[in-house]
């Protein structure tokens, strides 16, 4: 129930570790085997690229997408796995952060207790929610889920203040959903429908399995559709939350108690164990006039549903394998079209990783991160800096005020690499044996309390908002930096003994979409210190609107599956990162390899060829259906395919590299692409 800082990240994915990508991990070189010469690259650059790829690695039956990230976890996460058994066989001291890990881990996978306790974890919370009698113990009862992340009615974080961005402030945010997007309740598309129906069967089926009759059960489960469709319709579209003006509504505890009178906000804070904030930022004020409505109007009965089923979905993936399969049934094989769940292996460590993943971490980067990684990226970008102030310098559109602060907030943009320098303390995280589910409550209660503790402090220049494995990178605007794991500092991202036309065209094109982060639509409008301040002429940011549109009809026009369009204002951001970030990369590239003796042809390719290869090669994936249409809907990313053709046809070194001329169907005209940074 944790509210993010607002970062934008290379891509929507779970953190994944460390890893060669499925080859050889002594080969530091792109593989060109996987290339299909029977496609012309003009016509389908993605295709040629990793058609190949593709065939090579089918799409599992455990897996609703599998590319370069997925395989890259699939075959790292044993790693992790070893080192996590290794503290639960060597019975380390208790209190260790080893014994930590390993107990945690341990008790996940012993499905013989977990089947034996049943519903036995959360049968005291099912009888404090049955006792309820008033609209206050309601109102308790939400503040105590919320101490345990248990998403209910709305949800309260902790960041940094978008207009003093050195201090973190409270921030109110809608919530209370059990599907992931408020559309889906309220479009009338057959899918959407087909959704909905699936979504009340598998409602039915937890109240069922909790001691329920059928009938009964079904009951309850309209009573849940009907109060969150409800919520869902004083919810902000995706595409409204993109805009940073309109999610920040600062103000005073009287202030929010005019706006939601039916929330007793002193108790609501004082539940959480925090002093009431002096300032709390409501990103969405309309859905909390529609809570405090809601309070007013819907029976005791209702609620006591309505917060039973917030218990049971919570709780699900940790309860007996009844509830795990009916929890995977609808989140993984209806929305997701996964055809078999991972292995437990897998799902426990996924937990493991969110309850410690710091701690992970720290053993992590001890046994299997070299520390030359670190120092080669921190020339890359440095490099990249380089090449991005000397685009800004020589851009034609915008004028010199603008590109004067564009400049400065390029310059100071802060840089972390690999792991952070200061280790999170888990000394007061107590890990039991009395059930999984209880640890992870308990593991929720202590990351819960550490992100609530910070509200009214200054914001730690520090923090890391990802563990050190992750495969992943971001940029956060609030503290214009960027940072680099551990994780993905490895092929097919990063290639330590690679050439540089590889190197720059994966990890130098992921680091350029970072930098590109703090200057796309939503990046743009914080300056140099985090803060959101317009710092542009209006001219200027005219010229830069009028470029991006051309982007999002780009991107509209991209059919995702049958007649399905991706988004091109929702992704908007992410598709500006990628082009951004490709052409800053192009740039630094030459600029590293000017002085030197570079082989005309590697395995048969150009340097140039090769750094639009190693690009294509990070985004190779096979994907299903249903992962299509989900994706489309709630990713501000791109697909895979349209991460490498989308960008390419608007550079014009990718025409020169593969002689795309206006006969190929990635052909462009020189007056139809986009120019931005």
């Amino acid at each position: 129930m944790k509210i993010k800082p607002i970062i934008f990240i290379l891509t929507m994915i779970t953190p994944l570790l460390i890893g060669s990508c499925g080859q050889d991990p002594e080969k530091q070189d792109l593989d060109v085997s996987y290339l299909n010469d029977s496609i012309d690259p003009g016509d389908n650059f993605y295709r040629y690229a990793n058609d190949g790829w593709m065939e090579a690695h089918p799409l599992p039956d455990d897996e609703s997408r599998f590319g370069s990230f997925d395989l890259l976890a699939k075959e790292t996460k044993k790693k992790v796995r070893d080192l996590v058994q290794d503290f639960a066989r060597a019975n380390p001291e208790q209190g260790t952060i080893e014994q930590k890990i390993g107990d945690f881990y341990s008790l996940a996978m012993d499905t013989q207790q977990i089947e034996a306790q049943g519903l036995t974890p959360i049968q005291d919370k099912i009888t404090q929610i049955q006792n309820i009698q008033t609209r206050e113990q309601i109102l308790e009862q939400i503040h105590h889920f919320h101490q345990y992340s248990i998403g209910s009615l709305f949800r309260l974080g902790a960041s940094a203040d978008a207009k003093n961005s050195d201090m973190v402030i409270a921030q109110l945010a809608q919530g209370g959903l059990g599907m992931s997007d408020r559309d889906y309740y309220l479009n009338k598309d057959k899918r959407s429908k087909q959704i909905r129906s699936a979504y009340q069967d598998y409602v039915t089926t937890l109240f069922t399995l909790s001691g329920e009759d059928e009938n009964k059960a079904s009951e309850k489960a309209q009573t849940i559709m009907d109060m969150e469709t409800r919520l869902a319709k004083a919810s902000m579209t995706r595409l409204e939350r993109r805009d940073p003006h309109k999610t920040y509504h600062k103000m005073g505890l009287s202030e929010v108690r005019d706006l939601c009178p039916d929330i007793n906000w002193e108790g609501y804070f004082a539940g959480l164990n925090i002093a009431t904030p002096e300032e709390i930022n409501v990103r969405q004020p309309e859905f909390f006039k529609e809570v405090s409505q809601m309070l007013k109007e819907v029976p005791t009965d209702q609620w006591k549903t309505y917060l039973h089923w917030n218990l049971l979905n919570s709780s699900a993936s940790y309860l007996s394998e009844d509830f795990v399969n009916a929890h995977f049934t609808f989140y993984g094989k209806t929305m997701q079209g996964q055809q078999e769940m991972k292995p437990r292996w897998r799902r426990v460590l996924d937990v493991t990783n969110r309850a410690l993943g710091d701690a992970i971490g720290k053993k992590f980067v001890e046994e299997h991160f070299p520390p030359e990684a670190k120092k080669r990226m921190v020339n890359l970008v440095d490099n990249l800096k380089e090449a991005f102030a000397r685009r800004i310098e020589n851009l034609e559109w915008m004028g010199q005020e603008t590109q004067s602060k564009a400049l400065e907030k390029l310059e100071v943009m802060n840089v972390k690499i690999g792991y952070p320098d200061q280790w999170r303390d888990f000394s007061d995280l107590q890990i039991g044996s009395s059930s999984f589910l209880d640890n992870v409550m308990e593991s929720r209660r202590f990351n819960r309390n550490y992100q609530l503790n910070k509200i009214g402090k200054p914001v730690d220049p520090d923090e890391w908002f990802f563990p050190p494995q992750t495969v992943n990178a971001y940029y956060a605007p609030s503290m214009n930096e960027i940072c680099f794991p551990a994780g993905i500092l490895q092929p097919p991202f990063f290639y330590m003994e690679g050439d540089d036309a590889i190197n720059y065209g994966a990890i130098g094109g992921v680091i350029g979409h970072e930098m590109t982060h703090g200057f796309d639509d939503q990046g743009r409008q914080y300056d140099k210190e985090g803060n959101l301040n317009n710092w542009w002429t209006e001219e200027d940011a005219e010229k830069f609107n009028k470029r991006t549109k051309v982007l999002v009809k780009q991107y509209d026009k991209k059919t995702v599956l049958d007649t399905v369009h991706a988004n091109g204002e929702l992704t908007l951001g992410e598709n500006i990162a990628d082009l951004g970030g490709l052409s800053i990369s192009y740039t630094a590239f030459h600029q590293a390899i000017a002085d030197k003796e570079v082989p005309e042809k590697i395995d048969g390719y150009t340097p140039d060829q090769r750094f639009f290869l190693s690009w294509a090669r990070v985004w190779a994936q096979n994907i299903r259906d249903e992962e299509i249409l989900r994706r489309t809907k709630e990713d501000v990313h791109s697909l895979g395919l349209h991460r490498v053709n989308g960008p390419l046809v608007n550079i014009d070194a990718f025409y020169q590299a593969f002689n795309v001329t206006p006969d190929d169907e990635l052909y462009l005209p020189e007056d139809k692409r986009a120019k931005i940074w």
